[in-house]
């Protein structure tokens, strides 16, 4: 009978052979239990973008709503408040701030929340002053404004080039806005498709009992 040494090539193959067999089958035996694990994330995953593109697509601009939200439903979701406005000459308002918060997958945007005793006085009286001040042709002049408090907080200011002359130019924070029961939201964005997805996000982060 033959004997093979610990250095005999033919059991140094051998030994190899079973130690990639070994470390195969472990593998295997690990997908098979991470697999459905992992699935399982990726379905619930891809099912809450999916819910959220569907909410997004679905709010309206304006929104009856029988719930009369308060700042403290904001400031319960993590809403960083920066100012309370006052809202002397902002018709039938209540009660307005301005802070940010910060959407699912994107950074903080900021938001104008204007309160009203009911979501008819919010339209009626509130489309007015939130068209004046969002949009391409956005009123953001302190002069020429109809409610001039915190017009500095609705513009953004972009210098001129380094080594040119002027002043630069302002344009409008708030792309858009929405009405929600007896809310009218000024959303941070390009334009009123962005703002309105924010202020969609900004609603659905709300306790579902709260949204009705």
């Amino acid at each position: 009978m033959l004997a093979y040494s610990c250095s005999d090539p033919v059991v140094d193959e051998k030994t190899r052979l079973v130690a990639e067999h070994n470390s195969r089958t472990m593998r295997l035996s690990c997908l098979r239990y991470l697999l459905p694990g992992l699935l399982i994330v990726a379905f619930v995953a891809c099912g809450a973008s999916d819910g959220a593109a569907a909410q997004r697509e679905s709010f309206q601009k304006v929104t009856a709503s029988e719930r009369i939200f308060t700042f403290d439903d904001f400031d319960n979701i993590g809403f960083k408040l920066s100012k309370e406005y006052d809202v002397e000459g902002l018709t039938a308002a209540i009660d307005a701030r301005f802070g940010f918060w910060r959407p699912a997958g994107s950074d903080a945007k900021e938001f104008e929340i204007r309160f009203y005793s009911s979501h008819e006085d919010a339209v009626q009286f509130g489309t007015s002053f939130a068209e004046e001040v969002t949009g391409e042709d956005a009123v953001l002049d302190q002069d020429e404004a109809t409610w001039k408090v915190g017009i500095r907080d609705r513009r953004y200011f972009f210098a001129g080039l380094l080594g040119t002359h002027g002043s630069g130019s302002v344009q409008a924070k708030y792309g858009g806005y929405a009405i929600y029961g007896n809310m009218v939201l000024l959303c941070e964005g390009a334009n009123a498709e962005h703002s309105l997805d924010r202020c969609a996000a900004l609603i659905a982060a709300l306790p579902a009992s709260d949204i009705r």
